[in-house]
C-alpha cells in the first residue's frame, strides 16, 4: 500500500511517539529519586511545568506560522507552474494548425497551385484525420489572390471545376485586389465561406498581407466567421502564404508580389480550446488581443472580480495575447495540506501534555496509564486530522485505527473498515504475498513494493493504482504500523494524457515528409521519426543517441558537430547542411534546423528539429551555376555577334529609303536612320536625345499628338499625312507609330514613314483607269439592254403571228405554209436563245447573277434530263443510257435550274454531234468523300485536237461553223461559268473521231432522308385552253403590231371583250371608264412609263384592286424584281408566248369564277 505526502508525516508520528516515550521514562527516573534533588533545588516543579508549557506554545505559534508562509508559498507556486501549463498548452494547440497548413500548401503546390483540380484538393482533405490531427479546426482551405478585373473569368471557371453554385461574396465594397477562398473542405460547417472575398475585410486583409510579407505563418485579430456568425469576435483565421517560387524573395513587397494565396483554417475559439488540459476543473482563464483589447474567450469559471488573477503574456502567429488565470475550488480542495491552526493546536497541545504528564508523573506514578491513554488518544485524534488515508495496524494485521481519509479512498464506512484485516485492500491474487511481506516487515519506515502497479481495492470491488508509505510505531510495549495511502487514479490519468499528447506529436512528426528529431537539454538524441528509418533502411533505436552519425558522411562529422556544439552551449537555432546514408547507399544532401524549447527562466528542456532533403534542389542549383556560367560564356559571344549584328542593322536600315526611328516615353529620339535624318536635314549626333518639339514645328506637332498619345497608351496608329521635306517639296507619306510595349509597360514608339508621292499618283491613275473600265461596262450592258429591248420587240411580233398560223385558229393551211410557218418559229426561237445566251454571259461577266445553292438529287436530275433530250435523241437516231447512275439519294450543292441547265446543254451537245446509231451515256460516281462526278459521255465525232483548248470560249464553234447544226458557241461558256458560280469544276477528254467524256465534279451534301421535291421537267408541248364568259381585257401598247398580235391571240377566247389603248394616258380613260378585268401594261410607253400607270391605277379607289400585268422587253437581271416591287401581279419579258397569255387571262377567268359563286351555309 502507497503513501506520498504521508512520509514526512509518518516519520514525524514515530519520532514523536519516541520522544514521549522517552520523557516518559526520564520523569519517572526523577521520580525515584526525588528525595535526594529536592534540598538543592529552588525552583518548584510547577514553575518548571509553567515554563514548559509557555516554551512549548511558543514553539507551536512559531511552527504554525511557518507552515502557514510554506502552505501559501506551496499553493502560489503550485498555481503559477499550472499557469504555465495551460499558456504552453494553449500555444501548443494554436501551433499545432500550421503543421495542417503545411501539408495543405504541399498539397496546393504539387497539385499546380492555382490550377488544382477541387477533385485533387477534396481527395487530399479527405486523407487527413482533422478531429484527431487537428482538434478544433473548423477545415482547412485555399485562398487565391487576384486581380479584381479577372474576378469574371474565375469565377465562370470556378463554377466549370465542378462548384456551379460558386459565387463571389463580399463583407464590404472592395474595389482592389481580391483574396478569394477558391476552397474549404469540409463544406459542412464551413456554410457561406466558399467564394468569400477576405480582402473585402480589413482584419482578414492586413492578416493575409501581413503573412504574405514575412513569409511566415499569420492570424487575424479576433473577427465574427461567416460560418460561425453567432460567435462574435470569437474566430480567427490562420493563414500561411504560398508563392510562385520555392525560393522565397527577402524583400518583403516582392513578397507579396509572388504570393498565389494562401493555405489557411478558421478556427473558433471555444472549439479550438474545448477540453483543453488534464486539471481544466481546477483552473480558469480569460484570453485578451492586447493590440484591440478584445477578450475573446473565457474558460468555464471565469469570474473577472476575483483579485487573485496571474496574467501571462504570449505572442501566437504574430498576435500578442495576456492570458489571465484564477484558480477554482477543486484547486484549493487539491493543496489542502497540514493546516497551521492545527499543527499549531496539535504541539502546543503536545508540549502541554508533555509538561502535564511529566508534572503529574512526578507527583503520581499511578497516574501514568492514564497519560498513556490520552497521549495514545491524541495521537489517534493527529491522525484523524491528517489530510491524507493512514491506517493503523497491529501485529496481527487488523485496522485498529483509520482516519476519515480511508472511508473517501476505499469506500469503507468506518464502522466496516476498523477491526478488518489489512490484506482485504489488497487485490485477492497478491494478498498471499502481502500477508508474507507484513508478516517479515522489520519495522524501518520505508515505501511499500517497488513496482509501479501497486494496487488496492475498494468497498466496490474496484481496483485503483496507489502509493504506500510504512512507517513504525510503538504504544507502550506495542508495536503498531502506521500506513500512508494515496489514490494516484488522477496522477496515472494524467500521465495517460501525457503520453497520448507524445504519441499524437510522434505521429504528426511520422506524417511529416522530414526526417524528425529530437533531443535532450545536453544535445543527445532521443527521438528519430519513422522517416528516420525509412529513409536509412535500418530501425531508428541503434541511432538514438550519438548513433545517428553513423548514417552522416564521414566528411561531414567535423563541421557538422561543431555547429550542433555551438548551437547547444549558446542556445541559439541550429541549421547546417550535410550528407545522410540512405537504404541504397547513396548519399543525399540534408538541410537541418532545430530550435531549443525553453522555460521561463531560458533554460533549455528539449531540442526539437528537422532534416529536409535538398539532394535535389542542390543538385539543380549545380545545373543552374552551370548553366549560368554557360549563359555568361553565351551572352559573352552572342554580345559580340549582337554588336556586329546592330552594326549590320543600322547599315540595313540605312539604305532602306523608308523613314525610321524610335522615340521614348517622354517623345526624345533614340534612333533614326539615315533617310529619316536626310528628310529633316540633321546629324545622328544633333537628334538623338531631342524632343519632337525641338524637330519639328508647332503645326505638325499638334496634328501628329492624339497619334503619339494613341501610341504610348499602347494602340498602333496608321495615318496619311502631307509634310515638307528639307527641298521644300511636299510630299505624301503613309505614317505607322508603333508601340514599344514590355509586359504591358509602353515604353516608347516606333516610327516608320513611307514616302507614297509616286504610290498615290499611281492610284489616281489607277482609278481613272477602273473609271474608264467601270463606264465602258455600263454602257457595254445599256447597248445590250437597248439591242435586247429592240430586238424582242419585232420577235414578238413574228413568233407570236407564227404561233398563231400554227395553231390554224383562222384557217387551215396546207402541208407547204405549215412547213414554212414553222420553219419561221424555229429561226425566231433560235435568234431569241441567242439573245437569251449573250444576256446571260453578259449578266455573268458583270457579277449581277444570283443563284440558289442547295441540296439537289442527282439522280432525279439526270433521270429528268434524260426524259427532256429523248424526244432530241430519237430525232437523230441516238440512244440514251444510263447504267451508272449510282444510289437513288445522291446528293450535291448545287442550284436546280442551272444544274440542269448545264446537263441538257452538255447533253444536247452530245446528241447532235453524234452519229446515226450512236450513243450517249450519263453516268454518276463519287471520286472521294467530298466530291461527286457527273459524266456525259458520247460516241460522236469529237474535238479536234488543236481546237480543244479554246472549247469554253465564248462563240466558239470548234470548227463546226460550217456545218448543218444550228448553234452560236456560247453553250459551253455557260456551262463553265454556271458550274464554277456552284462552287464545281468541269473538264473533258477528246478524241475526234471516237467520241468525247465531259465532267462536272460538284460537292457532295450530306442530307441524310430528305425527300427529293425535285420536278420533273416538262417537254411537253404547250396546250392551249378556250373560256368562256364575259370579261374585258384591256391591253396598253404603242407598237401596233404587237397590238394586233394580242387581238389575235384574244379573238381565240370566246366573251372576251378586248380593249385597247396606244398610250398611257388613253389607257387610264379607257379603265377608269370600263373598269377592266384584266390590264396588261407595256413599261416603255411614248407618253409615261409603266410605272406611272401603275401608280395611277393603285391609287384609284374604282381600279386600286384591278389585276395588271406587265409585258415589256426589259428583260436585264432585276427588271423583273423591279416591276413586281412596284405592284405588278405578274411581270412576263417579250417576245410573249401564246400560252403564257392565255395562262394569265384564264388565271383571271377562274379568280372572277370564284368570287361570283354563291357560297352554301352548312
Amino acid at each position: 500500500m502507497m503513501v506520498t505526502s504521508g512520509d514526512t508525516l509518518g516519520q514525524h508520528m514515530e519520532r514523536l511517539w519516541r520522544a514521549r516515550s522517552f520523557r516518559i521514562s526520564c520523569v519517572g527516573g526523577t521520580t525515584k529519586g526525588s528525595s535526594h534533588m529536592a534540598a538543592g533545588r529552588a525552583i518548584r516543579p510547577s514553575t518548571v511545568a509553567l515554563l514548559g508549557i509557555a516554551l512549548t506554545v511558543a514553539v507551536a505559534a512559531s511552527v504554525g506560522a511557518y507552515q502557514y508562509v510554506r502552505n501559501k508559498n506551496d499553493s502560489r507556486e503550485q498555481f503559477l507552474a499550472l499557469t504555465r501549463e495551460f499558456t504552453t498548452l494553449v500555444e501548443e494547440r494554436f501551433q499545432l494548425y500550421q503543421y495542417g497548413l503545411r501539408g495543405t500548401r504541399g498539397a496546393i503546390i504539387a497539385g499546380g497551385r492555382i490550377n488544382i483540380p477541387r477533385n485533387t484538393f477534396k481527395e487530399y482533405f479527405s486523407s487527413r484525420e482533422r478531429f484527431q490531427e487537428f482538434p478544433g479546426a473548423r477545415g482547412f482551405g485555399f485562398i487565391i489572390k487576384l486581380p479584381n478585373e479577372l474576378t469574371d473569368r474565375f469565377v465562370a471557371a470556378a463554377r466549370a471545376d465542378d462548384f456551379p453554385s460558386f459565387n463571389l461574396r463580399e463583407l464590404a465594397p472592395n474595389a482592389g485586389e481580391r483574396f478569394i477562398i477558391k476552397y474549404i473542405y469540409p463544406l459542412e460547417g464551413n456554410e457561406g465561406a466558399t467564394g468569400l472575398d477576405i480582402a473585402s475585410e480589413s482584419n482578414r486583409r492586413t492578416a493575409a498581407l501581413n503573412a504574405a510579407r514575412s513569409g511566415e505563418t499569420r492570424l487575424t485579430a479576433p473577427i465574427t466567421l461567416v460560418q460561425a456568425s453567432g460567435e462574435t469576435n470569437h474566430g480567427f483565421l490562420i493563414l500561411m502564404p504560398i508563392y510562385w517560387r520555392a525560393d522565397v524573395p527577402d524583400d518583403p513587397e516582392e513578397r507579396v508580389k509572388q504570393t498565389v494565396g494562401w493555405s489557411y483554417s478558421p478556427l473558433v475559439v471555444s472549439e479550438v480550446l474545448k477540453d483543453l488540459g488534464a486539471r481544466r476543473e481546477e483552473i480558469s482563464f480569460s484570453i485578451t488581443d492586447i493590440s484591440d483589447e478584445i477578450q475573446f474567450y473565457r474558460s468555464p469559471g471565469f469570474d473577472p472580480k476575483i483579485e487573485t488573477i496571474v496574467g501571462e503574456v504570449v505572442e501566437v502567429f504574430g498576435r500578442r495575447w495576456r492570458l489571465n488565470f484564477h484558480p477554482r475550488p477543486a484547486f484549493a480542495k487539491k493543496q489542502a495540506g497540514i493546516t497551521p491552526g492545527v499543527l499549531s493546536l496539535t504541539l502546543a497541545l503536545l508540549g502541554i501534555l508533555g509538561t502535564a504528564t511529566a508534572y503529574n508523573f512526578s507527583r503520581n506514578r499511578a497516574q501514568a496509564m492514564l497519560a498513556r491513554q490520552e497521549e495514545e488518544e491524541l495521537a489517534y485524534k493527529i491522525i484523524d486530522a491528517t489530510p491524507q488515508a493512514l491506517l493503523v495496524i497491529d501485529q496481527a494485521g487488523i485496522i485498529i485505527r483509520a482516519n476519515a481519509y480511508c472511508e473517501r479512498v476505499f469506500g469503507w464506512s468506518m464502522p466496516d473498515l476498523l477491526g478488518k484485516p489489512v490484506d482485504d485492500l489488497v487485490p485477492p491474487g497478491v494478498r498471499d504475498a502481502h500477508k508474507n511481506l507484513r508478516e517479515n516487515y522489520d519495522y524501518k519506515p520505508r515505501d511499500m513494493g517497488s513496482r509501479q502497479d501497486l494496487e488496492a481495492v475498494r468497498a466496490d470491488g474496484t481496483r485503483f493504482p496507489i502509493t504506500a508509505r510504512l512507517a513504525p510505531l510503538s504504544i507502550g510495549d506495542r508495536k503498531l504500523v502506521v500506513a500512508g495511502v494515496t489514490d494516484i487514479s488522477a496522477q496515472r490519468e494524467a500521465v495517460k494524457v501525457m503520453a497520448a499528447s507524445e504519441q499524437r506529436w510522434q505521429e504528426m512528426a511520422n506524417s511529416l515528409p522530414q526526417l524528425v528529431w529530437t533531443c535532450d537539454a545536453d544535445g543527445v538524441c532521443d527521438f528519430l521519426s519513422q522517416q528516420w528509418a525509412d529513409y536509412t533502411g535500418a530501425p531508428t533505436a541503434p541511432l538514438l543517441g550519438a548513433g545517428w552519425l553513423e548514417v552522416v558522411h564521414p566528411d561531414d562529422h567535423e563541421p557538422l558537430m561543431a555547429v550542433w556544439r555551438k548551437s547547444v552551449e549558446t542556445k541559439v537555432p541550429f541549421s547546417c547542411e550535410f550528407r545522410i546514408r540512405g537504404h541504397d547507399g547513396a548519399y543525399r544532401l540534408f538541410f537541418s534546423r532545430a530550435d531549443a524549447v525553453v522555460d521561463e527562466d531560458g533554460n533549455v528542456l528539449r531540442w526539437i528539429g528537422s532534416n529536409t532533403d535538398i539532394e535535389d534542389r542542390h543538385q539543380a542549383e549545380l545545373q543552374v551555376r552551370a548553366l549560368l556560367q554557360d549563359m555568361e560564356d553565351r551572352v559573352a559571344t552572342r554580345t559580340a555577334e549582337l554588336n556586329t549584328a546592330l552594326r549590320d542593322l543600322r547599315n540595313v536600315l540605312d539604305s532602306v529609303p523608308s523613314m525610321i526611328a524610335y522615340w521614348d516615353r517622354n517623345q526624345r529620339n533614340r534612333f533614326a536612320n539615315k533617310a529619316y535624318e536626310e528628310w529633316f536635314g540633321v546629324t545622328p549626333e544633333w537628334l538623338q536625345g531631342r524632343l519632337m518639339t525641338e524637330l519639328v514645328n508647332k503645326d505638325t506637332y499638334q496634328e501628329s499628338l492624339p497619334h503619339i498619345e494613341g501610341a504610348l497608351r499602347g494602340e498602333p496608329q496608321s495615318f496619311e499625312r502631307e509634310l515638307t521635306d528639307i527641298h521644300g517639296t511636299v510630299r505624301s507619306l503613309q505614317v505607322h507609330y508603333l508601340p514599344d510595349e514590355t509586359d504591358g509597360e509602353v515604353l516608347g514608339f516606333y516610327v516608320v514613314g513611307f514616302d507614297v508621292t509616286v504610290i498615290k499618283a499611281s492610284e489616281v491613275a489607277q482609278k481613272q483607269a477602273r473609271e474608264a473600265a467601270e463606264a465602258a461596262t455600263r454602257a457595254k450592258s445599256a447597248f445590250l439592254t437597248s439591242m435586247s429591248h429592240e430586238l424582242r420587240t419585232p420577235m414578238n411580233s413574228i413568233l407570236g403571228f407564227t404561233d398563231i398560223l400554227i395553231s390554224q385558229h383562222f384557217g387551215v393551211l396546207n402541208d407547204k405554209q405549215l412547213e414554212h410557218a414553222s420553219l419561221i418559229k424555229r429561226s425566231g426561237q433560235h435568234l431569241l436563245n441567242l439573245m437569251d445566251s449573250v444576256l446571260e454571259l453578259s449578266k455573268i461577266e458583270a457579277g449581277r447573277i444570283t443563284i440558289s445553292i442547295e441540296p439537289v438529287n442527282v439522280v432525279a436530275i439526270v433521270k429528268s434530263v434524260m426524259a427532256t433530250l429523248e424526244p432530241l435523241a430519237a430525232k437523230f437516231g441516238v440512244e440514251m443510257r444510263a447504267p451508272s447512275l449510282g444510289k437513288d439519294n445522291n446528293f450535291v450543292t448545287a442550284d436546280v435550274t442551272r444544274l440542269t441547265q448545264v446537263l441538257i446543254n452538255l447533253g444536247s451537245n452530245a446528241i447532235k454531234y453524234n452519229r446515226a446509231g450512236g450513243w450517249v451515256e450519263f453516268a454518276c460516281e463519287a471520286v472521294s468523300q467530298e466530291t461527286t462526278r457527273i459524266t456525259v459521255s458520247d460516241s460522236g465525232r469529237g474535238i479536234p485536237a488543236d481546237q480543244q483548248s479554246g472549247a469554253f470560249q465564248p462563240f466558239n464553234r470548234l470548227g463546226a461553223e460550217q456545218g448543218k447544226i444550228e448553234g452560236s458557241g456560247i453553250g459551253l461558256a455557260l456551262v463553265r461559268n454556271y458550274v464554277e458560280l456552284m462552287g464545281g469544276g468541269i473538264d473533258f477528254e477528246s478524241v475526234e473521231g471516237q467520241g468525247s467524256r465531259f465532267w462536272v465534279d460538284l460537292h457532295s451534301a450530306d442530307v441524310g432522308d430528305v425527300v427529293d421535291h425535285q420536278e420533273e421537267i416538262d417537254v411537253a408541248s404547250p396546250k392551249t385552253r378556250r373560256i368562256s364568259g364575259l370579261m374585258k381585257v384591256l391591253y396598253v401598247e404603242d407598237n401596233d403590231i404587237n397590238r394586233a398580235l394580242f387581238e389575235n391571240f384574244m379573238e381565240m377566247l370566246d366573251d372576251v371583250e378586248y380593249l385597247e389603248a396606244e398610250d398611257g394616258a388613253t389607257g387610264l380613260t379607257i379603265a377608269r371608264d370600263v373598269h377592266p378585268d384584266v390590264i396588261f401594261l407595256d413599261i416603255d410607253l411614248p407618253d409615261m412609263s409603266g410605272y406611272d400607270v401603275l401608280a395611277e391605277i393603285r391609287s384609284d379607289p374604282q381600279l386600286k384592286h384591278t389585276p395588271v400585268i406587265a409585258l415589256t422587253a426589259n428583260a436585264m437581271t432585276g427588271d423583273a424584281e423591279r416591276g413586281l416591287n412596284a405592284g405588278f401581279d405578274r411581270y412576263l419579258p417579250k417576245p410573249f408566248k401564246l400560252e403564257e397569255i392565255l395562262a394569265a387571262v384564264t388565271e383571271q377567268r377562274d379568280a372572277i369564277e370564284r368570287r361570283q359563286r354563291p357560297r352554301v351555309k352548312n
